[in-house]
């Protein structure tokens, strides 16, 4: 099972950031106790998501452009019958757009939802843990039980939650760092052509569970279930 990032990960800029700095910018106050770790990304997203305008938003995600390695490691997890998922705490509402746009649109999604003005859903949240809006980690935990080998792809804070429940991780920037830091071994990658290669050469290894190094992440101590 693949399942990989949407922001900075698949897009090559940050949509969310990008929709809220423009149209929503987060308040000072939030964004203070968000880097004090006192808030978590569903705070920020109802201080500034909730209140964009919804063709605004998808005006401004129509100009961003993704990774073009996506489209090949699409196709080919499709040629060799592998799944692959998106997981995002950003919204449907730009993901499915930009996945649409480009001929991607039948692949699953997990994120958050804008409903309309005011009004966000979070149907992959953690009722244990209110900080994120999708839970990464419940995600991939749940993948895992139903008998899948998860490879996550991702760059951000909210993708080592995910990370920590793979088992194999292709990361960079503060995913990568914070990989490092833990001493937990990861694929580095630039973009999906990177790990596209990694995969073909090494596709009976990941598919007998054998391919090193798996990941040795611990589950982040911010996990509840």
């Amino acid at each position: 099972m693949l399942l990989t990032d949407f922001d900075f990960t698949i897009s090559l800029v940050d949509v969310g950031d990008l929709i809220c700095g423009t149209l929503a910018p987060y308040p000072a106050d939030v964004l203070a106790r968000y880097a004090r770790g006192e808030a978590g990304s569903r705070d920020l997203w109802l201080a500034s998501f909730a209140h964009v305008d919804r063709d605004e938003a998808v005006a401004l995600a129509d100009r961003v452009d993704i990774d073009p390695g996506f489209r090949d490691l699409v196709a080919w997890a499709e040629r060799e019958g592998i799944p692959l998922a998106v997981v995002s705490d950003g919204f449907t509402l730009y993901i499915e757009h930009i996945l649409g746009r480009e001929g991607l649109g039948h692949l699953p999604v997990f994120a958050n939802r804008y409903v309309e003005r005011g009004r966000l859903e979070w149907p992959n949240g953690n009722p244990a843990c209110p900080l994120c809006g999708c839970c990464k980690a419940a995600v991939a935990r749940r993948l895992k039980a139903s008998g899948s080998r998860v490879i996550y792809f991702g760059d951000g804070s909210s993708d080592v939650y995910g990370a920590s429940f793979a088992d194999w991780v292709f990361a960079k920037s503060t995913l990568a760092r914070f990989l490092e830091q833990n001493r937990s071994p990861y694929f580095p990658f630039t973009g999906f052509a990177d790990a596209l290669d990694v995969l073909r050469q090494n596709l009976d290894r990941f598919r007998d569970g054998t391919m090193q190094p798996r990941s040795t992440l611990r589950p982040h101590p911010r996990c509840r279930f």
